[in-house]
C-alpha cells in the first residue's frame, strides 16, 4: 500500500504555520473557531491523542500532537 504525503500550497507572502507546542486557545485561534468548538473537533480523535499522552484537561499541546493533528485537521 503506497501513502501519499499531502502537500501544502502557499499563497505569495504567506509562510507556513511552525510545528511547535501551542495551548488549544492558540490553535483555536489559528482555525479561527473558539475553543470549545476546537476541543470538539480533536476529541473525535481522543483514543489515538491518548497515545501521545493526551487527556481532555490538557491545555499545553505538545509538538507531536500538534503535528497529528494538522494532519487530521489540514494547516490552519
Amino acid at each position: 500500500m503506497e501513502v501519499t504525503k499531502l502537500q501544502s500550497v502557499y499563497f505569495e507572502g504567506e509562510e507556513p504555520v511552525k510545528i511547535k507546542a501551542y495551548y488549544k486557545y492558540e490553535l483555536a485561534a489559528l482555525y479561527n473557531v473558539c475553543t470549545k468548538t476546537f476541543s470538539s473537533w480533536i476529541h473525535i480523535y481522543l483514543d489515538e491523542l491518548q497515545k501521545f499522552g493526551y487527556k481532555k484537561n490538557t491545555k499545553l499541546l505538545r509538538p507531536e500532537v500538534v503535528r497529528f493533528l494538522f494532519e487530521r485537521l489540514g494547516e490552519p
